[in-house]
């Protein structure tokens, strides 16, 4: 699974499907978990999600990707723009385990861009001490 960006673990069949409804819009998130054991990513939720509520979908004890419909204005337009957040809990997971998903952070997000057509506006790190508010998010 090594390539040059990174480890490409492969997506989970329930993962890619919940991907594919997010771009077609029945989701405004999406979060995945790495089973490493499997070497594998895996869907973990879907819950309706506003700006307000993402602090509450980012987990304290292991690292996630979050992919996140961000619904805005800018000069006077409405816009939908997806927000890929990648979230590290800082030293409560291992080192392996934050290795394993910085490595597949890039081969994730190109996989989704090329292969399921999602464009990602932003890419965010979250980390224990971020709190995301509209300037994080600006686009």
């Amino acid at each position: 699974h090594a390539t040059l960006q990174g480890v490409a673990f492969p997506m989970h069949k329930d993962a890619v499907a919940a991907l594919q409804r997010y771009r077609d819009g029945k989701h405004n998130y999406v979060q995945l978990v790495m089973d490493a054991e499997q070497e594998l990513i895996r869907l973990c939720n879907t819950e309706p999600t506003e700006l307000k509520d993402l602090p509450m979908r980012i987990s304290k004890v292991s690292p996630r990707y979050h992919f996140f419909l961000y619904k805005h204005s800018h000069e006077g337009d409405y816009l939908e723009s997806t927000v890929f957040i990648y979230s590290m809990p800082g030293y409560k997971c291992s080192i392996k385990e934050r290795m394993l998903y910085s490595s597949c952070k890039n081969p994730l997000v190109d996989m989704v861009e090329r292969n399921l057509q999602i464009e990602i506006e932003k890419k965010v790190r979250h980390c224990k001490s971020n709190t995301h508010t509209k300037n994080t998010f600006y686009i």
